[in-house]
């Protein structure tokens, strides 16, 4: 039985914007490259973010994670990217929380030496809890340059940026845009050692879940995933109504491509892992613990075993076939439960093109980054 891994969670630095940064209206501003230090509230110490104007694209550095990372923004477009030179995203359409409509204060200060007109360009919104309340106010140059930002709360302030240098000079497009690079995927071509078990195959399953709300209520929602194996290759997708994943793994676990779209807060999500990057971190991994249980799906027996042992809170368990086959497969916590059963299952050679992902979501045009 193949090793199997959670779902990786990834987290967004709380100065990380989620969207083009604010420009006051009517300014263009020049190229430059602006370097700031950062304080947060919940930590000792601060960090250096670097952004870098050209046109219409911003860049910005920031040393807050750990790895450093990379936000490039596209102005006029509705997504932006993140990347750590590890693990890449990709987001579009993204639904904010709070409100981002700006509003000029009048004030006026002086940072550097240079004069600056106080921007309040986001809030929370009117009906949040008070301790989750927040103000966001940041300080622009006439041209367009920003040289302070800060977060106040009901705490007082949460995060801030101030510049501590302010170059105003040309700045080379591929020091400012997105790398295309990063859309760049030759994992079909390399050679790897990991091979796999199971046999190839398509299967088609569907979810029965309960999510105990509040209320007592269990609602329920039809859920399909197909799933196709080609060798040490797994390829998953995901359809509930108009929500849609799609997830590629290797079983070498260096290899992961995720997107979802359709969800509550992000309409669309493009995540790639680069395995051979040098600040991949190894990736927390289960050895599957086989039981004496055994079931039977669509006329085929399966053995079940359990793929999280010595997880608190929450367990995962599935069963498969003797060719490493998945029938069944049962997720479980406190508040909820899901369990996935084969409807369909087709044991053939499946084409490596049958696991790539759809061309378009590695196109620029895509994620509106061309």
């Amino acid at each position: 039985m193949r090793l199997i891994f959670l779902p990786m969670i990834f987290c967004l630095a709380a100065s990380s914007a989620a969207a083009a940064p604010f420009v006051p209206p009517g300014v263009t501003p020049p190229d430059y490259v602006v370097t700031m230090k950062e304080t947060f509230a919940d930590r000792k110490g601060s960090s250096i973010r670097v952004v870098t104007r050209h046109g219409e694209w911003t860049r910005s550095d920031s040393t807050y994670a750990t790895p450093p990372e990379t936000a490039y923004y596209r102005h006029g477009s509705n997504a932006y990217v993140i990347d750590n030179g590890w693990i890449s995203h990709f987001l579009r359409n993204v639904k904010l929380e709070y409100d981002h409509q700006a509003r000029n204060t009048g004030e006026r200060q002086t940072h550097l030496g240079e004069s600056c007109t106080v921007w309040e360009t986001a809030r929370s919104k009117a009906d949040s809890p008070a301790r989750h309340s927040f103000t966001d106010l940041s300080c622009f140059t006439d041209d367009g340059i920003e040289l302070w930002r800060r977060r106040s709360g009901a705490q007082g302030i949460s995060w801030s940026a101030e510049a501590i240098r302010v170059e105003r000079r040309p700045v080379a497009a591929e020091d400012a845009r997105l790398p295309r690079a990063l859309l760049a995927l030759n994992w079909w071509d390399r050679k790897d050692s990991a091979s796999s078990t199971a046999a190839e195959h398509e299967t088609v399953m569907e979810l029965s879940e309960e999510r105990i709300l509040p209320d007592g209520s269990n609602p329920a929602s039809p859920t399909v995933r197909t799933t196709r194996r080609a060798g040490p290759w797994l390829f998953k997708e995901v359809i509930a109504g108009t929500q849609r994943k799609i997830e590629i793994s290797h079983d070498s676990i260096r290899m992961r491509l995720t997107y979802k779209s359709g969800g509550a807060d992000v309409e669309e999500e493009l995540t790639i892992a680069r395995p051979d990057s040098e600040r991949a971190k190894p990736v927390h991994t289960f050895q599957p613990v086989p039981s004496d249980r055994y079931d039977t799906v669509l006329g085929e027996r399966c053995r079940w075993f359990d793929m999280t042992p010595g997880m608190a809170d929450a367990s995962t368990s599935a069963c498969f076939t003797d060719d490493g086959i998945m029938l069944k497969e049962d997720h479980r916590s406190r508040i909820y439960r899901g369990t996935w059963t084969a409807t369909r299952i087709v044991r053939r050679p499946v084409a490596i093109d049958e696991v790539k992902p759809p061309a378009e979501l590695l196109q620029p045009r895509t994620w509106d980054l061309d």
